[in-house]
């Protein structure tokens, strides 16, 4: 017997209402959709559409660890004495990560308010939230603030109490590192540009507790130098293992002094070089990453940071196999599994050549059984040179066998951060 149209439509709009979710809910609701009846092709997407938000009763919730999901952030809300109607936290879906911020909307304005006074800077699992009744697109970007150079011992709350006198704070955020140890700079957000000038005319330059601090205008670009850092340390992969110290200096000689230089003794291929300025290192990544081939692989240059610094941007340790801190550049990357143990990476690569061009190849051995023998497969990354080449090669290869050996067909797909399968899960 045929299910009613309206008894779908009515459960459909069910689902839609239960925002409060996390990944795991959703699933049990998308096997629910299947047992009525509905279309299992529709996958749900968590933030496929934008949340409506009431301009009053909404509060923008900024500065939220990368683990939390919708649940998480309204049953804190409650239990803070709050009482929101519904609670969203945005995700980019491509790759599937916490864009760290998110919506809590409340049935009214008095609510909305009481809630923005009274937990903004509030701590949730070490971090400090952004509590604000707007959007960061609705701030007025010439009343933006950027303070530099903050004592340590200087925590979100002190920061808010430094800078309130000269007029009504938005938002206060101070950076922190994962350790909730500070950055030393901070954002304080005005309603009026007057306030943002008097606040930099009286703090630009003032000793804080025994720092001479730095305030001025902050926009975007600032924000950017801020998290990216002027860096002048570099990490180098696929230099031929029969490198030296001097074909390594004489490679990057000509793009200005450089401090120090070292190889790798624990992974083969790899090096740290160090330059007087950030300049040359931005120089040395435009003139020699993915552009210099040696021994057939393209070299691959990108800024080192430490892991503090990278625990702030990734929330884990920085283990990539192909390391590539520019974001797109993952979507390029292949992970192959169950390549037959004899065949050899020339073979691997002449073949998936076919593809498109490959920056690089590296074997990834397989886990040993427990009685210690070795599985007859290994695993690589490949590195192509573009996004086309990368999703040719899933279509030509996988779940194929095309070096007619072994008993497992390839399975070949984009590679992703363990953060990110662990998200999918």
């Amino acid at each position: 017997m045929p299910i009613p149209v309206q008894f779908v439509q009515q459960q459909q709009m069910i689902m839609q209402q239960q925002a409060m979710m996390n990944p795991q809910m959703q699933q049990a609701q998308y096997r629910q959709k299947g047992a009525m009846g509905m279309n299992l092709n529709q996958v749900p997407q968590q933030n496929a559409q934008p949340v409506q938000h009431h301009p009053s009763f909404s509060l923008y919730v900024g500065n939220l660890p990368s683990s939390v999901y919708d649940l998480d952030l309204f049953q804190f809300f409650r239990k803070q004495g709050f009482f929101p109607k519904s609670a969203k936290v945005m995700f980019d879906n491509t790759p599937r990560q916490s864009l760290n911020f998110g919506y809590v909307n409340f049935a009214n304005q008095e609510d909305a308010d009481k809630c923005a006074a009274e937990l903004n800077n509030v701590q949730f699992q070490n971090k400090q939230l952004v509590v604000s009744r707007k959007k960061d697109k609705d701030f007025n970007s010439k009343a933006n603030v950027i303070a530099r150079n903050l004592p340590k011992e200087l925590n979100q709350q002190d920061l808010h109490s430094t800078f309130s006198e000269f007029g009504k704070i938005i938002s206060c955020k101070l950076e922190v590192y994962q350790t909730g140890e500070s950055r030393g700079f901070g954002y304080i957000q005005y309603e009026q540009e007057e306030q943002a000038d008097k606040a930099i005319a009286a703090m630009n330059s003032k000793d804080l507790h025994g720092k001479k601090i730095e305030v001025g205008k902050h926009s975007k670009k600032d924000e950017r130098g801020e998290t990216e850092g002027k860096y002048t340390n570099l990490y180098v992969q696929n230099l031929p293992a029969s490198y030296t110290k001097a074909d390594f200096e004489n490679l990057f000689k000509e793009f200005g002094d450089i401090n120090s230089i070292q190889l790798n003794e624990k992974s083969a291929g790899t090096g740290f070089i160090s330059f007087k300025s950030h300049l040359s290192a931005k120089a040395a990544i435009e003139g020699i990453h993915m552009k210099k081939h040696l021994d057939g692989q393209a070299v691959l240059v990108n800024p080192h940071i430490s892991r503090k610094e990278n625990d702030v941007h990734h929330g884990e340790k920085f283990n990539q196999p192909i390391t590539r801190l520019q974001k797109a550049a993952f979507k390029s990357n292949i992970f192959v599994s169950f390549v037959p143990r004899e065949v050899s990476m020339e073979d691997l690569k002449k073949v998936f050549s076919e593809a498109g061009n490959i920056a690089s190849i590296r074997e990834k051995e397989p886990r040993p059984f427990p009685d210690g023998s070795k599985p007859n497969h290994s695993n690589y990354y490949v590195l192509y040179d573009d996004v086309p080449s990368a999703q040719k090669c899933i279509q030509l290869f996988d779940q194929s066998n095309p070096f007619q050996r072994g008993t497992k067909n390839l399975r070949v797909d984009f590679w992703q951060p363990v953060q990110d399968r662990q998200q999918e899960q």
